[in-house]
């Protein structure tokens, strides 16, 4: 299966039209046929599940993450979302999270407990298990599962071991309080970089492994229908300045 035969980046991926969230409900994926609960779905039935949503991002992160010399987990995470396998939203923005921070934190002198590669394909592993759209299913968004998971990594975390159990929840609590205040809906760009922007500041001072804190100026707010626009601290500064709320809609709306 390659994604990229399909030309849409966001909506349904393979006809384009906005995605409709309803009950939960088991519903049969167009390209391998696995049955899953989902509340959302295409106006025309169509399905992709999350496995399908995310087959091609290991082959194309672990190259990238294992090789580059990039220290900044920021930039690397712009650079990723830049990747052909990766849509506008969907539950690779999940694995993204901890890989860059796992990439980042390692090149900055973190210790792990594993070589980075394994580090690497276990946190994929664990991200694949969170479903897309959970930030309105479970009140949890993946991105701040995905800081999560980079924790537990790094930590060594585990069930039973309590001196560092508590760490991994306290940095899922942290990016998901920054989440909150900035507000919905979701946008998985958004939230990806404030969870890694958040896990940056936990990395030095919960951690002691100092990573470089850089911002980012989003290029895809045109692309999404429910940007919020000025609200979003990564909305171009130079862009209509004064609009609030949903702008991007409003801007569409009167074109």
């Amino acid at each position: 299966m390659d994604l990229r035969s399909y030309p849409y980046k966001k909506g349904c991926i393979l006809c384009g039209k906005p995605l409709t969230y309803g009950p939960t409900r088991l519903r049969v994926c167009c390209l391998c046929g696995l049955t899953e609960p989902s509340d959302c779905v295409c106006p025309d039935g169509h399905f992709v599940c999350s496995a399908c949503h995310t087959a091609e991002l290991a082959d194309l992160l672990l190259p990238v993450l294992t090789q580059t010399d990039e220290r900044d987990p920021l930039r690397l995470l712009e650079r990723m979302m830049e990747l052909p396998a990766v849509n506008l939203h969907g539950p690779e923005y999940h694995i993204l999270v901890p890989c860059v921070l796992l990439s980042a934190y390692s090149r900055c002198g973190g210790a792990l407990a594993m070589p980075l590669e394994k580090a690497l394909s276990f946190a994929i592993r664990r991200a694949r298990q969170l479903p897309g759209g959970i930030c309105g299913s479970w009140g949890v968004c993946g991105a701040a599962a995905g800081a999560g998971i980079f924790a537990s990594l790094v930590t060594c975390s585990h069930p039973l071991n309590t001196p560092v159990w508590s760490i991994p929840q306290r940095l899922s609590a942290r990016c998901l309080e920054v989440l909150a205040e900035v507000g919905g809906p979701r946008c998985c760009k958004r939230v990806s970089r404030l969870s890694v922007q958040t896990a940056v500041r936990f990395a030095r001072e919960e951690l002691g492994v100092e990573m470089p804190e850089s911002d980012a100026s989003c290029r895809t707010f045109r692309e999404n229908t429910e940007c919020i626009g000025t609200r979003c601290p990564y909305y171009p500064k130079e862009t209509d300045p004064g609009r609030t709320g949903n702008g991007a809609v409003a801007e569409r709306k009167t074109e």
